[in-house]
Parts: C-alpha cells; sequence; structure tokens
C-alpha cells in the first residue's frame, strides 16, 4: 500500500464543468463527491494517448474521493505521471497487484486532501481464496470529522456470484477491525448481463442492513446493451450521510467526439457512477 501526494497543477475545462453541472451533479459545500471508475486497462499504452488522459483527468478532477479499478502496470509510473496532470491538493493511495493469472490489476483510490484524509489502507486477506482481486480498503476521515470506508473491489466476471456473495463477509471484517460501521462497497462488480442476475443482488444486501446506491436502472457500460455492472452500496449507518444524489457520468454526452480522433471506448468501456454523502450529519 502506499500513499502518495502529486505535484503539477491542472484545470477542468470550464465547458465539461457547465455541462455536468447543469446534468443537476451541483455539489453541496457540506457534501463530498464519491466516485467509482473502471478505468478499463490503464497503463504506458493509455497514459500515450493525450485526448484520453486529458478527459480521464477531467473526469477525476470533478471528484472529492475517486475508487479505480483495472490499474494494469508492471510499475507505478504511469499513475504517478497521471497524477502530475490533477491539481495538487491530490494525493492517492494504491493497492498491491492482484490475480491470480498473469494479467494483475491494482486498486487506485485519488483523494482530495483539502476535504479528506487517509487514516489507513489494507487489502483483505481472503482466507478462502475467494477473490481473484481481493478488495482493498481504505479508512477516510473528513475534515469535519465525518469518517467511513470504502471497499473498492472489481469482481472476476466468471466468478460473480461467489464473489459478490462474499462482500458482506469483508464489510463485517472492516467493520470490526476498524470499528467503523459507515461503509461503502464500491467497484465494478459485473452485477447484470450474462455474469449476474441482478435481482438477487437484494438478497445478498438486504434493505435492513444496506442501501443499493446505484441500483439496476442504471447502464454504467459504454456498450449498446444497457447493464449495471458498476456498484455503489452502503452500509445502512452509512445511508444517514448519504445526500439522496447519485448517477452515471456519462463522458460521452459531455464531449463532442467528433471533435477528437478518440471514440468513448477509448476512455474506457465503463462509465464512471458517482454518490454525494453529507459531511456534517455523521452520529457514530
Amino acid at each position: 500500500m502506499k500513499i502518495m501526494g502529486n505535484g503539477k497543477k491542472r484545470f477542468i475545462p470550464l465547458l465539461f464543468l457547465m455541462l455536468f453541472l447543469v446534468a443537476g451533479a451541483a455539489i453541496h459545500a457540506d457534501n463530498i463527491r464519491v466516485f467509482s471508475f473502471n478505468i478499463q486497462i490503464f497503463g504506458k499504452a493509455k497514459m500515450a494517448k493525450p485526448d484520453v488522459v486529458n478527459i480521464l483527468s477531467d473526469i477525476v478532477s470533478l471528484a472529492d474521493i475517486i475508487a479505480i479499478q483495472e490499474v494494469r502496470t508492471a510499475n507505478v509510473e504511469p499513475v504517478e505521471e497521471f497524477m502530475r496532470l490533477l491539481p495538487a491538493r491530490y494525493a492517492y493511495v494504491i493497492g498491491p497487484r492482484e490475480g491470480r493469472s498473469s494479467t494483475k490489476e491494482q486498486f487506485w483510490i485519488i483523494y482530495d486532501t483539502y476535504k479528506v484524509r487517509a487514516l489507513a489502507a489494507e487489502t483483505w486477506s481472503d482466507p478462502e481464496d475467494i477473490f481473484e482481486r481481493n478488495p482493498f480498503a481504505v479508512f477516510f476521515q473528513t475534515l469535519d470529522k465525518f469518517d467511513f470506508i470504502i471497499i473498492d473491489n472489481h469482481i472476476q466476471p466468471s466468478n460473480a456470484y461467489k464473489e459478490i456473495s462474499a462482500l458482506p463477509k469483508v464489510v463485517d471484517y472492516y467493520r470490526r477491525n476498524w470499528n467503523e460501521a459507515d461503509i461503502l462497497l464500491v467497484g465494478d462488480f459485473n452485477a447484470d448481463g450474462s455474469y449476474y442476475d441482478e435481482r438477487f443482488l437484494w438478497d445478498v444486501f438486504p434493505p435492513e442492513q444496506y442501501h443499493v446506491v446505484i441500483s439496476n436502472e442504471y447502464d454504467t457500460s459504454v456498450a449498446q446493451s444497457e447493464n449495471t455492472y458498476d456498484r455503489i452500496i452502503i452500509t445502512a449507518a452509512a445511508a444517514e450521510d448519504y445526500a439522496d444524489k447519485c448517477g452515471v457520468l456519462r463522458f460521452d454526452e459531455l464531449y463532442n467526439f467528433d471533435q477528437y480522433t478518440i471514440r468513448p471506448r477509448d476512455i474506457s468501456d465503463h462509465y464512471p457512477i458517482w454518490a454525494e454523502f453529507r459531511i456534517n450529519a455523521d452520529t457514530d
């Protein structure tokens, strides 16, 4: 696990910000916005495409915290290069390379140090060897003392039922380990389509214990088929802090790709998802 800062400052295009705000995502001063994004095979090849990198850095700059999946790089250089494009207030935490095959991935969480600080980070040990990529958890605290845990994961499509069913075990572990009940499960769960019957999600995460923020009506896939692969699921304790604002960031609509040589799929095959949380409502 590494907790790192960055250097160079970069500004978001005004038009991009205006479009995002018009879409109904204006954030209240007492809220923080948490994103999750399967960035699709992030590494040197992606960093070699300036238009892709510019759009990705704009997206990240809209978040107070963004949990990223599918970082595939043998070293940390592409990550550090990307961080230099963000405003200097952003730092990051990154987990170890995970995966049983030669294709390894890391979980990467970027956060705004003006809003939050990272208190601890840990990869779940997975004693039963359930997960292809062991969940990565970070314990955060806002500067207003709202503390919470983010658990980032990328579910293996072929093992989606088993891995999704095991996530409450991960939640229980971190609830006890860090004595914190406000927990956000985020990531690419592959929780739809041919991989998973989305109706089962409420059996694993019953309403009296969890709130499925990004529910089945959202389309998080760039493909023509509509699927809710990506999820934000929070514990009942965290629901008191949820600001009842969430969504999918449709970068294919925010940018005029007719002006680029790249296509939306060059950014990612997933859309980022987001939710807002109040920082002054925490009672635990």
